[in-house]
């Protein structure tokens, strides 16, 4: 499986329970990398894909019912106990540190080598980073 995920500089990814940031690119980014293939995603984070409806497939319990194959958008959930199923972690960075109060749960440092890093410019951040660990 393949997971796109979103933090900022210090790894937060949530809020009181909200989505830090979004950016448009982001989303067309990764409608790119995944090509042709459909990604899953829970219904809080289909409202970013609300342009292409017929991308994205709606799962409540993602990890445990469908991490086995293909792409999946995470927002809310940890991946610790499920880092072993990953094979590719597609982290998007806004280069910044935002209020957070949940956060990334996975060493990407120790556990996880970088195989590709991308930088772009989005509507809302001047500069995203895109960066492949597997």
């Amino acid at each position: 499986m393949n997971v796109f995920i979103c933090v900022d500089d210090n790894n937060g990814m949530l809020f009181n329970g909200r989505r830090q940031s979004r950016d448009e690119a982001v989303v067309k980014d990764i409608l790119e990398f995944a090509g042709n293939d459909n990604i899953w995603m829970s219904s809080y984070s289909s409202k970013l894909f609300l342009a292409n409806p017929d991308r994205i497939l709606i799962e409540d319990n993602l990890l445990k019912d469908t991490l086995k194959y293909g792409y999946c958008f995470l927002e809310n959930v940890p991946l610790k106990s499920y880092q072993d199923r990953i094979d590719n972690l597609i982290v998007y960075s806004w280069n910044r540190a935002y209020p957070a109060d949940t956060y990334l749960d996975v060493d990407l440092i120790t556990d996880w080598e970088t195989i590709d890093t991308k930088e772009f410019g989005g509507k809302s951040h001047e500069k995203i980073t895109r960066k492949i660990y597997r």
